[in-house]
């Protein structure tokens, strides 16, 4: 892996500026936001079924839009996805408080997967095309990193905005206590702040000018005259939906985990949090090193593994100290996926697939955290979250399995073999 200064010297401008840009939209959108969500939606007087549906719609958003969007990046380019993606969920944050009926609240949260969808659908592809080949892996686990300590920064923050948000506005809010910070005014005003933090990082991208160009010949015919080999693209895309499923179980309702298990602060909830997002920025940085020891398969085979381990001991911790620990395990080994099964996967393809296949990816994601986040209300109230741990524990050591039977050893051969017949 290249070292830190190789990838912040000279020469390294768009790689700088995307690192930065990613930094900012994920201490707005998947930290700040994070930790708020549930909470304003708690304040406005759901159950968690309502809240339960109202995360299952971006994944139904993503599911219904990935492949279209996918296609769409083909003509337009990554870079025009990814900024418009990004101003879109910038403006949401406004609709949220501006308009928190329980309807427009259901129209926010479609919008917010269908945007974020496609910024993810075209992030990977613009990724490699601004460092070298040999570069991938590296600068996937550096994104990560960046990536999950801005999170971690951006938890952190979370749950001190709104008694901060309060304090700001005290003649308008009542003064800080905990009756006034919990209500929808302070969460409000502290999702709006996540949303200019989102806004913001805007800016940085403007100066990426990396993979601009849109993908318009395959091998030397027009891209929209070749016929994609969408059962092998399913094929490689498939363990996304067990690890779709097994993060929308866990990952919108963290928060409520630890409020309803150990009746603690928002503060610390967002201090807990901060602490497990960390941990899913500093394991994968050593993803170069476990693959160069122990190869992609078999490197994700074994975190897979031990997060399982991890999720099963969350279900049964019976101390917030013990908890937390599990928690960090859990989360930190089971993202080594994201940035290694990436790479992975552009690897055995050619470059004018990597926006479709980002979009069956989604598509696939999507469905798993889709099925998960619309029954684990009910599987909240019934069950409990211990049993929930459970559930994805044994998901997350099925994803691991998925990866080591469709990529070792054929999957090469099986590339060559399936792009050679479903080409025309």
């Amino acid at each position: 892996m290249a070292g830190l200064k190789e990838w912040l010297g000279p020469g390294r401008g768009d790689a700088r500026l995307f690192l930065l840009y990613s930094a900012l939209f994920h201490i707005g959108l998947l930290g700040m936001a994070e930790v708020l969500l549930n909470f304003y939606f708690v304040s406005l007087g759901h159950s968690p079924e309502t809240i339960a549906f109202l995360q299952s719609l971006p994944r139904l958003a993503g599911f219904l839009t990935s492949v279209p969007v996918s296609l769409l990046t083909n003509r337009i380019g990554t870079r025009r996805v990814i900024l418009h993606s990004t101003l879109g969920n910038a403006a949401l944050f406004a609709m949220l408080v501006l308009l928190p009926s329980l309807p427009l609240l259901a129209v926010n949260r479609f919008l917010q997967g269908f945007l974020y969808g496609a910024q993810q659908i075209a992030l990977a592809p613009l990724m490699v095309t601004l460092v070298r080949k040999d570069e991938q892996t590296g600068f996937f686990a550096l994104h990560n990193v960046v990536s999950m300590a801005a999170m971690s920064f951006g938890s952190l923050i979370g749950g001190t905005m709104p008694t901060l948000m309060v304090s700001l506005f005290a003649g308008i809010a009542p003064a800080a206590s905990v009756a006034s910070v919990q209500t929808p005014f302070a969460y409000g005003a502290a999702l709006v702040a996540a949303g200019l933090v989102v806004l913001v990082s805007v800016v940085p991208f403007l100066f990426v000018r990396g993979a601009s160009a849109v993908v318009t010949t395959v091998q030397g015919i027009r891209a929209p005259a070749a016929r994609t080999p969408w059962l092998y693209l399913t094929l490689l895309a498939l363990p996304m939906l067990s690890f779709g499923f097994t993060g929308g179980l866990t990952f919108p309702f963290y928060n409520l985990f630890f409020r309803s298990r150990f009746t603690i602060s928002d503060q610390l909830i967002g201090t807990i949090l901060s602490i497990g997002w960390l941990g899913m920025a500093l394991v994968p940085l050593a993803n170069p090193l476990w693959e160069k020891r122990f190869g992609r398969v078999n490197t994700l085979a074994l975190t897979m593994t031990i997060a399982a381990v991890a999720f099963l001991g969350l279900a049964f911790a019976p101390t917030l100290a013990l908890t937390v620990i599990a928690f960090t395990v859990a989360i930190s080994f089971r993202n080594v996926m994201q940035p290694l099964f990436q790479p992975m996967v552009l690897d055995h393809l050619p470059v004018e697939l990597h926006n479709t296949i980002g979009g069956m990816s989604m598509v696939m994601w999507n469905i798993g955290w889709f099925a998960a986040t619309a029954i684990s209300g009910h599987l909240q109230n019934t069950f409990g979250f211990g049993f929930i741990m459970q559930v994805v524990a044994v998901g997350v050591l099925f994803t691991g399995a998925t990866v080591v039977l469709i990529f070792r050893k054929r999957s090469r051969y099986l590339a060559a073999s399936v792009l050679k017949e479903d080409r025309i």
